[in-house]
């Protein structure tokens, strides 16, 4: 990711991220046609040519062209949150010098941005079967022979694509928003955390064991075992690893920004704990450190101060003390002077 980033710094930032779920949206697309071209009956139906040919007009005119028009794509202002990221966004990184009212429009718009994912994903591939179910009836004069098959696959290969779509735009904004949530913090300013669905570490944990176990379970019980099924089967399986991959990266990276903030919090200068996360478990943990932070800075700023004066008062008592040496010395000699006087002075009354 960090290097597509840099190969290509002059995309918008909300481009990039589609076209990564549009490589998914493929994928996943491709395991569907494949899948119902391996299972449906189009001998009866005469509809197999119909259906290779307009499943990808469908699936690109539907499903991904406008995707990529909403995020900013092909010269367009797209979707007025993914504009605001665009505009202020470049190479990854945000303008220190941004207003603090667009740095906050920067932050709702991160925040929200795998929500916003997930509905665009989940919506363009609700449409796209719909089209490609409502063609195939009418190709077929009304017969529902595909249908089904068309639909469950069209469900397995739609709740792959957004899931991911959840958990991959969330670990790509995540180095965005940590430095969103930084500025906004140096600046004083507090925002309200929104909670989404799918946002919690627990439901992402359970999602990472039911994801594979769901697309087996609708593959295997919808269709036949065959050699075709075991190898679609095989592919899903890859499929729902690559996602639970990207769900246990983003956990991993959460835990590595506590261990940094960790190794940065015994020094005497003040640090703030900002992370990328989404998971509110993390976002509620930042608010704690940061108070643990705070404490622990007036405990040191204290002993500091206290140190300091300890030092000046060991500084003003040394003082003294050659003050009180030096008095004592003088006395001394004076002792001495005196009882020489008074020596010599008997001498000469004698």
């Amino acid at each position: 990711m960090n290097y597509f980033l840099r190969k290509f710094p002059n995309l918008p930032y909300t481009v990039r991220i589609v076209l990564f779920m549009a490589l998914w949206a493929l994928l996943c697309a491709a395991l569907g046609f494949f899948l119902i071209l391996s299972q449906a009956d189009f001998e009866a139906t005469g509809t197999k040519m119909v259906f290779v040919f307009s499943f990808p007009l469908i699936l690109f005119f539907i499903g991904e062209l406008p995707a990529i028009i909403e995020y900013g794509g092909l010269g367009m202002k797209g979707n007025q949150k993914f504009q605001v990221l665009n505009e202020n966004i470049r190479d990854g990184r945000i303008s220190p010098d941004i207003s603090t009212k667009t740095l906050k429009k920067v932050f709702y718009s991160l925040v929200s941005h795998p929500g916003d994912s997930f509905r665009i994903s989940f919506r363009n591939g609700c449409l796209v079967m719909f089209i490609v179910l409502l063609v195939e009836y009418l190709a077929s004069n009304g017969m529902a022979d595909n249908l089904f098959i068309i639909f469950a696959s069209a469900i397995a290969a739609l709740f792959l694509l957004s899931v991911f779509s959840i958990f991959f735009v969330q670990d790509f904004i995540s180095s965005a928003l940590k430095e969103c949530r930084t500025l906004l913090s140096e600046r004083g300013v507090g925002v309200k955390e929104p909670r989404f669905i799918l946002s919690d570490l627990k439901t992402k944990l359970a999602l990472s064991f039911t994801i594979p176990i769901f697309t087996v379970l609708i593959i295997s019980f919808v269709f036949q075992l065959n050699l075709k099924i075991i190898v679609f089967l095989a592919i899903s399986l890859i499929m729902s690893a690559l996602i639970s991959r990207v769900l246990s990266f983003s956990i991993f990276h959460a835990f590595s920004e506590i261990k940094d903030f960790a190794n940065k919090l015994p020094k005497s200068k003040k640090v703030l704990f900002s992370t990328g996360s989404l998971n509110p478990e993390f976002i509620d943990f930042s608010v704690d450190l940061n108070r643990a932070a705070e404490e622990v800075h007036a405990s040191r700023t204290k002993i500091e101060q206290s140190r300091a004066e300890l030092k000046k008062r060991v500084e003003e008592l040394e003082k003294w003390k050659k003050l009180i040496a030096g008095r004592e010395l003088k006395m001394i000699l004076l002792k001495k002077e005196k009882k020489e006087l008074e020596i010599k002075l008997k001498q000469k009354n004698a």
